[in-house]
């Protein structure tokens, strides 16, 4: 972690008095920052209003570097503002990245939760299958506790699916293999 700040320092040093490094580190900024609160807060922005805020903070930064005679300042603010419509481009691009990886992400876990509701239902099936292999062997010990837990298992996934998915597989795993 040392080394890392270290190397941080040492860019810092080397570039701080350049316009184009703070034009870098500020339109970075301004792109993740535009593309956040897109993607993860559904604030609705459109190409327009993305160049319009990068203009504005380039104009900005341009005005107060041209009032304290900060040449560095007023630099990277003209530079921002000369490249507004090529860093709206690159955030729309971050925003359509980040749409897509989050699009995956939820179809991701659309179907994990389908697998996990269709091995509830397996383990369900499995447990009054197993109650019905006891009666008909006439163990009604074995077939009794084989319902009780297919009923128990029913009632589980029919109240909550998400939760009792992975729980009701185990559950019976751990009762086939005790009634064998």
């Amino acid at each position: 972690m040392t080394k890392f700040l270290n190397e941080i320092q040492a860019t810092l040093k080397a570039n701080y008095k350049k316009p184009a490094y703070w034009a870098q580190i500020i339109g970075s900024v301004l792109i993740i920052g535009l593309a956040v609160a897109t993607v993860f807060f559904g604030v609705k922005i459109d190409a327009n209003a993305v160049v319009l805020v990068i203009t504005a903070v380039g104009a900005i930064l341009a005005f107060v570097g041209a009032i304290t005679d900060n040449s560095i300042l007023e630099d990277t603010g003209n530079t921002i503002k000369t490249k507004s419509n090529a860093l709206a481009s690159t955030e729309q691009t971050v925003v359509e990245a980040l749409a897509e990886a989050q699009a995956k992400i939820e179809a991701a876990s659309s179907a994990a939760a389908s697998q996990a509701e269709a091995q509830a239902s397996q383990a369900v099936v499995a447990a009054y299958s197993q109650a019905a292999s006891a009666a008909a062997v006439g163990d009604t010990s074995a077939a009794s506790s084989a319902a009780t837990l297919a009923s128990s298992l029913a009632t589980s996934l029919a109240a909550d699916s998400d939760s009792s998915a992975s729980t009701a597989t185990e559950t019976t795993s751990e009762s086939a293999s005790q009634a064998s």
